[in-house]
């Protein structure tokens, strides 16, 4: 659907290179205009600290980011590891 409101971004997560019992995980973003990257982080994070990182890569502030992760829309005070991020 298109997107003239909000941004919407899907992400999808690896271990991070060197991961291992520290929690980072190298997270593949894709925006709603299709543009993709990525972004390390650790998965204490909040998805509302998560979502300024987003912000810094792509034209979205976070105030109007919506993230979606195997089809759950993310709440901005949970963290990435409460959605069952890790592997």
């Amino acid at each position: 659907m298109g997107g003239d409101g909000g941004g919407k971004a899907e992400a999808s997560e690896s271990e991070a290179a060197g991961g291992g019992g520290g929690g980072g995980v190298n997270v593949n973003v894709r925006c709603s205009n299709n543009t993709k990257f990525s972004v390390q982080v650790t998965l204490d994070s909040t998805v509302g600290s998560f979502k300024s990182i987003v912000a810094r890569s792509c034209d979205i502030p976070a105030e109007q980011q919506r993230l979606i992760y195997k089809g759950r829309i993310l709440k901005d005070d949970q963290t990435l590891e409460s959605y069952g991020n890790s592997c």
